[in-house]
C-alpha cells in the first residue's frame, strides 16, 4: 500500500470524527428554533437525497428482499426516528459536549446488551471496559450544570440514554443483514423508511419558521448533508481500506471534538467532573475496541452510527 493510500483513509476518518463531533453543536443550535422531529426530518430529507445520488452510482442494481423489507424498516424506525428522537430531545436540555459522551459509550453498552441477550463470553478487558465506562458516566450525569435545572438535565440524560438503547437494539437487530447486502445498501434503505416514519411526527409539532434564518438553514444543511451524507461516505472509504477497527477507534475522537467545540463555539462550560468522566468513557471505549482488534473479534460488519 502507498503512502498516498495511507494517508488518504486517515484524513477521511479523521475528518470524520470532526464533522460527526461537530454534529452535536449544530443540533444544539438547531433544536433551539425547530422541534426535534422537524429538525430530524429536515435533515434527513437532505440525507437521503444526497444517498440516493450515491446509491444510484454505486449499487443501482441491488434490491431488498420482500421478507427483509420488515427488518429494514424496523431498524430505519429505530436507528433514525426513535434515535433522533431522543437524542434531539436530549440536546435541547444538556450541554452538547454530554451528549457526545454519553452517546461515545455506546459501544460499552452494546456489549452489555450482547452478553445478555446472546450470552456472549465476557473477558478481563471488557469487564474492566464496562466498569469505567460506568463510573465515568456516573461522573457526566453527576456533574453540576450550569443554567440547566435538575429536573431538565436528568430529562435530558434520559433522552440521551434512550437513544443509546434505541441504538443497541437497532445494532442487534440489523446485524443478520449485514450478511446480505453492503453497508451502503442497508444504511439507504433505513435512512429512507425512518425519513418516512420522522414525518407524521413532524406534522404534530409546532414551527415558527420566521425564526428560522441563514444561521439555521446552515445548521440544518450541516447535519443532512455532511454529518448524514458525506461524513458516512468518508467512514466507508476509510474503512475499506483500514478496517472497521481500527476506525472505530479514530471515532473516540468525536467527544473530544463536541467538548472542545461546546467551550469555545457555545461557551460551555467544563468543569472538573466532565472531563474526567468523558476521560474514563473514551478510556473505556478504546480499550474495548483496542482488545477486540487485538484479538480479531471484532465483527467487521457492525452498524456504524451516523450522526
Amino acid at each position: 500500500m502507498g503512502n498516498k493510500t495511507k494517508v488518504m483513509p486517515l484524513i477521511a476518518i479523521i475528518g470524520t470524527s470532526f464533522i460527526w463531533g461537530l454534529s452535536f453543536l449544530s443540533i444544539k443550535v438547531a433544536i433551539g428554533v425547530l422541534p426535534p422531529m422537524t429538525l430530524a426530518l429536515s435533515r434527513f430529507v437532505i440525507a437521503s437525497i444526497l444517498l440516493t445520488i450515491l446509491f444510484k452510482i454505486k449499487e443501482k442494481n441491488v434490491k431488498i428482499k420482500k421478507g427483509d423489507i420488515p427488518i429494514m424498516a424496523l431498524a430505519g424506525f429505530l436507528g433514525v426516528t426513535v434515535y433522533f428522537y431522543f437524542e434531539n430531545n436530549g440536546i435541547k436540555l444538556i450541554p452538547a459536549s454530554n451528549a457526545a459522551i454519553i452517546i461515545a459509550a455506546i459501544p460499552i453498552f452494546t456489549l452489555i446488551f450482547e452478553t445478555i441477550v446472546f450470552k456472549t463470553k465476557m473477558t478481563f478487558k471488557k469487564i474492566a471496559s464496562v466498569i469505567i465506562s460506568l463510573i465515568g458516566v456516573y461522573f457526566i450525569v453527576g456533574a453540576r450544570i450550569e443554567g440547566v435545572s435538575t429536573k431538565d438535565a436528568w430529562i435530558g440524560y434520559l433522552m440521551m440514554f434512550g437513544a443509546v438503547l434505541a441504538w443497541v437494539v437497532y445494532t442487534l437487530i440489523t446485524k443478520p443483514l449485514f450478511k446480505k447486502y453492503s453497508q451502503l445498501s442497508i444504511v439507504y434503505y433505513q435512512t429512507l423508511f425512518g425519513t418516512v416514519f420522522l414525518l407524521p411526527f413532524a406534522l404534530f409539532e409546532k414551527t415558527n419558521w420566521g425564526l428560522v434564518n441563514n444561521i439555521i438553514i446552515l445548521n440544518v444543511v450541516y447535519l443532512g448533508a455532511f454529518c448524514s451524507a458525506l461524513g458516512y461516505y468518508l467512514y466507508i472509504y476509510a474503512m475499506n481500506y483500514i478496517g472497521i477497527s481500527t476506525a472505530s477507534l479514530f471515532l473516540n475522537l468525536i467527544p473530544v471534538v463536541a467538548t472542545i467545540g461546546g467551550y469555545f463555539i457555545l461557551d460551555e462550560k467544563i468543569g472538573f467532573s466532565q472531563i474526567f468522566g468523558g476521560s474514563l468513557v473514551i478510556f473505556a471505549v478504546y480499550l474495548i475496541s483496542w482488545n477486540e482488534s487485538v484479538d480479531s473479534n471484532l465483527d467487521e460488519t457492525e452498524p456504524l452510527i451516523i450522526d
